[in-house]
């Protein structure tokens, strides 16, 4: 559907330092090694712990193991939920969650296994554009064509290399992923598994290259101006404002509220991302430490013979350098990462965050009244909601699937029923650009920043996920 955000049916990450409990924008430190470097990876292994949002660490969910795929949209329908309140039958549920966790368990393998597989994937992607040089067998037509020609296979083939011991790392660099590292004989990666992989490594050109930097100061860049002009820090301020970020792809947004001396928190439901954000704030030590060639199997639409080779290096800050530098690790940063559905996690959480910041994410709602209610619940009074993004609606085009496609025009009631509408305005943005390519998706977003009232939320909206 053309960029990400989405939320995704996952589970909880377990911690590698520190826990998360009860809150889960709060983490304790671990403890600290005299080495500055070690202690700047051990306290940022602390602040990207994952919490469950509902009373701490889980090893799993029950509320689906199926990724619906950042760009692909490909989803599970979780159907509706049990009322609140609602008794459990005994020996069904049990049943029901046993299934549940294996599902997840299946889930994130294939996920992790989908990394490894990358070269899998590369090497058919390059035969069959090697074969379409091949084909190329009229000598008059082999004349004319310019070098490189086929002659550049060879050095895709070293690019697809170092793409797959860069993803390789993704998982083999996490403990907690031990389990996962060796890719079982014979097991067979899901396409949509395999688009994912691609989508993350240029998620990482978005959201921790300099080749990103446009893309983030046009959308990110007016959510955080909107925090620091609503939502300002002071220097009397007992405890830091706590900023949520929906949806947030591989943790960039709220990693700048984080770095700006917000409590921050960032949800995402996609493992593929999560597991991507874990090693970037976890293990990551200086910047443009790693380079990956995020292009490589984009033939089309290329301005030059060479364009699919283009090398990006990441990441463009270590977030460990600026969150925890030596000798700050009396006052942590206030920072965590949560995986899970949006709305199961935070429904409530009522009057508990001082902002939520959304950016290309409102219309990833099978019914987006769900998401706005949500929103104007946790929100305290006088909080903030800044948004950017436009109104794709991801689910559109299944035909199985339950979406209530609604216009900006209907949709701007609702959210005036419970927010005061500050600035407001339609701006251009894109996502995940080839800044090189012939061919690119411009969207014309909606921007707003608007302050919670102090009207209760109505109604209840059909839980769909």
């Amino acid at each position: 559907k053309g960029y990400g955000g989405q939320p995704m049916p996952g589970a909880p990450w377990p911690t590698q330092a520190g826990q998360v409990t009860g809150q889960p924008s709060a983490f304790q430190p671990p403890a600290l090694s005299a080495d500055p470097a070690a202690q700047q990876a051990s306290a940022l292994q602390a602040a990207h712990a994952v919490s469950a949002g509902k009373g701490g660490f889980h090893p799993q969910t029950s509320h689906g193991a199926s990724d619906t795929g950042c760009h692909d949209c490909s989803c599970h329908d979780h159907g509706p939920r049990k009322a609140r309140g609602e008794a459990d039958s005994d020996d069904s549920d049990d049943d029901d969650s046993e299934d549940a966790e294996d599902k997840d368990r299946r889930h994130l393998a294939d996920v992790c296994y989908s990394f490894l597989a990358y070269s899998d994937d590369a090497d058919d992607e390059l035969l069959r554009i090697e074969e379409g040089f091949a084909s190329i067998t009229d000598k008059h037509d082999r004349a004319l064509l310019m070098p490189p020609g086929m002659g550049i296979m060879a050095e895709m083939k070293r690019c697809a290399e170092a793409n797959a011991d860069f993803l390789k790392l993704l998982i083999r660099g996490d403990e907690d992923m031990q389990e996962y590292h060796v890719l079982p004989e014979g097991h067979s990666v899901e396409e949509r598994n395999s688009s994912k992989v691609r989508t993350v490594l240029r998620q990482f050109v978005r959201d921790w290259a300099d080749e990103g930097q446009q893309e983030r100061e046009t959308q990110y860049g007016c959510l955080l101006e909107a925090l620091e002009r609503y939502v300002p820090l002071r220097r009397d301020q007992r405890r830091r404002p706590r900023v949520l970020a929906p949806g947030c792809g591989l943790s960039r947004l709220p990693y700048e509220c984080a770095a700006r001396g917000y409590g921050a928190q960032g949800n995402e439901f996609s493992y593929h991302m999560l597991q991507a954000s874990k090693w970037v704030l976890n293990e990551t030590r200086a910047t443009h430490t790693h380079t990956i060639y995020p292009f490589l199997l984009n033939m089309e639409q290329r301005r030059g013979a060479r364009d699919q080779v283009r090398s990006v290096t990441v990441p463009d800050v270590c977030p460990a350098q600026v969150l925890c530098p030596p000798g700050h690790q009396d006052n942590p940063p206030d920072f965590s990462m949560c995986a899970g559905e949006f709305v199961d996690v935070y429904e409530d959480q009522i009057g508990e965050w001082d902002a939520v910041l959304t950016c290309f994410f409102l219309d990833t709602a099978k019914n987006v009244f769900l998401y706005i209610r949500t929103i104007a619940d946790i929100i305290k009074p006088g909080g903030l909601w800044a948004n950017i993004g436009p109104l794709l609606y991801h689910y559109a085009e299944q035909r199985n699937a339950i979406s209530i496609e609604l216009s900006w025009e209907e949709i701007r009631p609702f959210i005036a029923k419970y927010f005061d509408f500050k600035e407001e305005d339609m701006r251009y943005a894109m996502y995940t650009t080839n800044a090189r390519a012939m061919f690119r998706t411009r969207y014309k977003g909606i921007y707003f920043a608007a302050v919670r009232n102090n009207v209760e939320t109505e109604g209840e909206s059909f839980p769909v996920f």
